[in-house]
Formats: C-alpha cells, structure tokens, sequence
C-alpha cells in the first residue's frame, strides 16, 4: 500500500536525477527498500511523504555514485554567453515532461544541483556536504543551470513556434 500510494511521485523524483529510465527503477527500487528496512524509525511528527521522498533522493545519488555516472562538477569548461534580451515566455505552455526535457539539455551537473535546490529545497550547505563540493560551487552550478535553462526555454519557444527572430 505504501509503494502503491508513492511509487509513481517517486517514480518521477528519480527521472530528474537519473540519466536513464533503468537507473531511475534501480534508484527507486533501492530507496523503497531502505524505507521498508526503516520505517519503524519514522516518527509520526513529520510529514511521511517528506521522509520518503529525502530517502528517495539519497538512494538516486548512490545510484550515480555506483553507476559512476559521467557528470563533472568542475563548472568552469562551459562557457555560457550574456544575453541582453528579457525572455519573455508563457510558463502555461510548459508541462512537467516540457520541463524535464529542457532539465535534460544541461549537463547532468547542473541538473544534479538544479533538482537538488529548486526542486527538492534544499540548501547549498546541505547539496556541499551530500555531493563533496563547497557550497559556492554548488551556487555556481545553480546560477549556470539556471542561464542555461533559460537559454533552452527561449529555443525551445522559439522552434514551437515557428518564429523567425531576426
């Protein structure tokens, strides 16, 4: 019952932060194990989808550990050019898998610290001491992924389109 009513939101954690579908099912299926193995140490103070969710997460970044996975950390080989234009974009048109889609266009660092950040809330102290980085790399890579994902929204918007800029 437990899976049955998480599974699918998990399910969805793990595709942000593994680089494949097979990794996502090994991550997930690694994470309901530890909370099986766990959960008579969950406290009913908390919320449980909260305290499944931060296993879930810890078992995906094992996964890349394990697999190791060809993502660097070392943010200073991309360059990314100043752009002086204000994006102006429908957020309506992006659905989640639009979302996830332009996520898979950064390199898999970036996308690692983004998902970590923006999406799971947590602080870059916390992602320095999770992924062995100091915490103003991990604001390099967040600030980095962020142009990137901009960048990637305005061509994504701009090939939907059809409209030719001159």
């Amino acid at each position: 019952m437990l899976y049955d009513n998480y599974s699918r939101q998990m399910y969805s954690i793990c595709l942000r932060y593994c680089h494949d579908k097979a990794s996502a099912a090994d991550a997930l299926q690694e994470g309901f194990i530890k909370v099986y193995r766990y959960i008579n140490t969950f406290k009913n103070t908390g919320n449980l989808y909260s305290w499944i969710k931060v296993i879930i997460v810890r078992s995906c970044l094992d996964q890349i550990k394990k697999e190791k996975a060809n993502f660097s950390l070392d943010i200073d080989h991309l360059s990314i050019a100043e752009h002086n234009y204000e994006l102006d974009l429908n957020f309506d048109d992006y659905t989640y898998k639009k979302i996830l889609k332009i996520l898979d266009t950064i390199p898999p660092g970036y996308k690692l610290v983004f998902s970590m950040h923006v999406l799971d809330e947590m602080s870059h102290t916390e992602i320095a001491s999770i992924l062995g980085i100091t915490e103003s790399t991990s604001r390099t890579q967040l600030y980095k992924a962020r142009k990137l994902i901009k960048k990637n929204m305005l061509n994504y918007s701009i090939v939907h389109t059809n409209v030719v800029y001159d």
